[in-house]
């Protein structure tokens, strides 16, 4: 019976880190994945392995998703040369506007 119990809790394991992956990417649910996790009692505990996994995957996706992480995909592009490019103009703005006799 442990050993079903220890199984069980397996299985629940692995249904749960594909249902959270179903969720990041939008596919359609599995019934027998959320049969498998209400059977241990609908709360999984993850594995320190799985869980890392996860927190891994997401940690990647939010840095994909920012706008660094966007621009650094773009090929050929010097990051520190649009840095200057952009401080350099924002200097431009602020000595025309100290200038212009409206402001």
């Amino acid at each position: 019976m442990e050993r079903d119990a220890q199984f069980a809790q397996r299985k629940a394991e692995r249904a749960t880190v594909r249902s959270h992956f179903r969720d990041k990417y939008r596919l359609p649910k599995n019934e027998t994945d959320d049969n498998q996790i209400q059977l241990v009692g609908g709360d999984v505990e993850l594995p320190k392995e799985l869980a890392k996994m996860i927190e891994h995957d997401n940690e990647e996706e939010e840095e994909k998703n920012s706008v660094i992480g966007q621009l650094s995909n773009i090929q050929n592009l010097d990051l520190d040369s649009l840095k200057d490019k952009a401080s350099a103009t924002l200097e431009d703005l602020k000595q025309s506007a100290e200038k212009c006799a409206v402001m």
